[in-house]
């Protein structure tokens, strides 16, 4: 094992000075900060680690202080009502060049993957995720990402391949261990369509804007098997965050990104989260902070809301539906949990993959056992299908 001490630098003691005379209900009176000594991680279940890097593109000068500003609103929350395990394990400070910065951040996520710690990243820019992509490797062979953003984006760096878009250099890595990429938030113009294309011609799934805001709950079911998540502060409309990277006058409304986030931190397979391109340089009011400050706090109440209710065979916690199609010879059987509403649904391996056992279950929601019942093959189902066939 690495020792994480030589990749994390402690939070300067005056982060913290402005927390005088708070409430001795607020987080920072129930979370392990290190400031000297670092945390003893025996016990823990989340870390939080900062990642001061700004040197990508231009536009992210000064990104540096987000996380020590996210820190400063974060640590005046009132303590949820659960005993918490966290630990606040300070900053990655920028390396020499960016992927010495890339590397340190990757080294880092690896030892708490392999430690079972849930890992929350305050950013520098979202590029900073393909570190939290290839921490992944030799560790989950079949990775789900979901990604909130503005735009689908797929441009490659040729003279440094190093600044070429996260997306692409997730996409393009060798080995491949990606299964799915669930994308969240895009908006119409920002998108092009050889981006879009590419998405579909890989069966990733991609969910606009207005059809994420139309039904938040809809969120839920694609977040829930998610191993890694990037979310860009890019995809908050403006006047909810007056210093993300990009000022967008769409997206999502600050409440919305909060119950996003709250999911989120329900799904059982949730190893890390990324909030990225986030500049508090002109952050009127503190307000982007105390958003991403209150947004990590709704992961948090997430996290210790876990369900673990992946169906099993031997479980009594589910009722079964099978629906049956008129034109087909196979059914898709569903199943919802009794206690909690939630629904899956089961994904047979194909033919070609007949060495394989069962079926693949993926997460869902009454609208698509509805659809199943109007004669409908789920768009959710079908694309599972066609991943498994790869």
């Amino acid at each position: 094992m690495i020792q994480l001490s030589d990749f994390l630098s402690p939070i300067p003691k005056s982060v913290l000075d402005n927390l005088t005379g708070i409430s001795p209900k607020s987080l920072i009176h129930s979370i392990p900060v290190y400031t000297a000594d670092f945390p003893d991680l025996s016990t823990i279940q989340i870390a939080i680690i900062g990642v001061k890097e700004d040197r990508f593109q231009a536009t992210h000068a000064n990104c540096f202080k987000t996380p020590d500003d996210v820190r400063k609103q974060f640590y005046t929350l009132i303590k949820p009502k659960y005993d918490l395990n966290i630990a606040d394990l300070g900053n990655i400070e920028p390396g020499n060049t960016v992927g010495d910065t890339l590397f340190a951040l990757q080294a880092c996520l690896k030892e708490l993957h392999e430690r079972k710690i849930f890992t929350i990243i305050i950013g520098g820019p979202s590029d900073l995720s393909f570190a939290q992509f290839a921490s992944f490797q030799n560790i989950n062979p079949n990775l789900n990402i979901l990604v909130a953003d503005s735009k689908i984006d797929l441009k490659q760096n040729d003279s440094m391949p190093e600044y070429s878009n996260f997306l692409y250099k997730i996409i393009t890595h060798q080995p491949n261990y990606l299964f799915n990429i669930t994308h969240v938030g895009n908006q119409a113009y920002y998108a092009e369509q050889e981006s879009l294309d590419t998405f579909d011609n890989m069966n990733f799934d991609v969910f606009r804007l207005g059809q994420i805001r139309s039904d938040i709950k809809e969120f839920e079911p694609l977040a829930r098997n998610a191993n890694m998540i990037v979310f860009s502060m890019n995809s908050i409309k403006s006047a909810d965050v007056v210093c993300s990277i990009e000022m967008n006058p769409n997206g999502f409304y600050g409440e919305e990104a909060c119950q996003m986030v709250r999911y989120a931190g329900m799904g059982n397979d949730l190893s890390s989260i990324g909030f990225y391109d986030l500049n508090t340089t002109n952050d009127v009011h503190n307000c982007g902070s105390k958003l991403l400050a209150q947004m990590i706090w709704y992961l948090i109440d997430g996290f210790y809301n876990r369900k673990n209710d992946y169906p099993t065979p031997e479980s009594n916690d589910y009722m079964i539906y099978r629906t049956t199609f008129k034109n087909n010879d196979y059914e898709i059987v569903f199943y919802k949990n009794i206690y909690n509403e939630r629904w899956w649904m089961e994904v047979p391996y194909p033919k070609e993959r007949n060495k394989q056992k069962g079926s693949y279950i993926v997460p869902c929601s009454y609208n698509d056992y509805q659809l199943a019942l109007k004669d409908e093959i789920p768009d959710r189902w079908m694309r599972a299908y066609q991943k498994l066939l790869v």
